[in-house]
């Protein structure tokens, strides 16, 4: 979900320069946060409203000569951070797509999530904070160490990037007033398991290892990566499968979706012992519990039809 380059660029910037950028015509809230990142290096922080004002920015910024930009354009920040050939760029630029800051009106994590479970949600802290909590996970990856990798080691990056926006804004006096650490803990939760369940690439499959991290801080990991990874492609599998068999359309609606995940989770053997097993039961349980954190009437509504023995 979260890009750590987009552009022909190999290597990694130094981080070090304490300025902060962001475009001219940026709203205040951005200009805000902008100011909030200058503890983490040279970053600009840039809202772009379209494909072509991106291409205008990559130009102004990189020159012209850099191809290979996708047709779409990712739905959610994402950091571009490197070398361009054989020079440092020493700005790590984080680019978001206007269409989900807050000042819009949009929640970013129902965007993300495709609007399949609403476009209001029930958070336990709010959309403000989790789009903040977005912002610095893509502080992380200006970070030199977060340039380049296989997928595995994409998907420890894209861990620590999350466990590292979690402690900042935890131990912050200003997100202490509006929230908790195990608030802040329960949507980012909720938000990775879903993300990674359901739309997520392989190296952002980290809904169990984040879980574990926040739940259980200290405690070894019980799996690997590769491990985990293949949980949710199997996670993945079973639910689609279901909801279309359930779907009587060609493409199942959200409600479907729901129902799909609360049949699988009640049809979970808990007496299994297969190691793989059990972490596909734990996606789905965790699956579940997630939809019913951001959608509970959704949930609750699909859960008491199901219940009740309906179609």
């Amino acid at each position: 979900m979260f890009l750590v380059t987009m552009l022909a660029f190999a290597g990694v910037g130094d981080g070090r320069a304490q300025s902060v950028h962001t475009s001219a015509d940026a709203p205040a809230s951005t200009t805000k946060l902008a100011e909030e990142l200058r503890q983490f290096g040279d970053i600009e922080l840039i809202v772009f409203k379209n494909r072509a004002e991106f291409l205008d920015l990559v130009e102004q910024r990189f020159g012209s000569k850099h191809t290979g930009i996708p047709d779409k354009l990712p739905r959610s920040p994402f950091t571009v951070t490197g070398r361009d050939g054989d020079a440092h760029l020493g700005t790590c630029r984080v680019f978001v797509p206007s269409n989900i800051t807050p000042d819009t009106g949009d929640e970013v994590f129902a965007r993300l999530m495709h609007n399949w479970f609403g476009t209001r949600l029930s958070y336990a802290t709010s959309a403000a904070l989790t789009y903040r909590w977005l912002i610095f996970h893509e502080a992380r990856h200006c970070q030199p160490d977060h340039f380049g990798g296989d997928v595995l080691k994409d998907h420890r990056d894209e861990v620590e990037a999350d466990l590292f926006a979690h402690e900042q804004l935890a131990s912050t006096s200003a997100s202490a007033s509006a929230t908790d650490q195990n608030a802040l803990a329960r949507d980012i939760i909720a938000f990775r398991i879903i993300t990674s369940a359901l739309i997520a690439g392989r190296s952002h499959m980290i809904g169990l290892s984040v879980q574990q991290k926040l739940q259980t801080p200290g405690t070894p990991p019980t799996f690997t990566a590769q491990q985990e990874i293949n949980a949710f492609l199997a996670a993945r599998k079973l639910v689609i499968g279901r909801a279309k068999t359930i779907a009587t359309a060609v493409n199942p609606t959200n409600r479907e979706l729901v129902r799909a995940i609360i049949e699988l989770n009640s049809e979970v053997d808990p007496a299994t012992t297969d190691p793989q097993a059990v972490l596909v039961r734990m996606v789905i349980t965790a699956l579940d519990d997630a939809i019913a954190h951001f959608a509970p009437a959704l949930h609750q509504s699909v859960a008491t039809l199901q219940s009740n023995g309906s179609p």
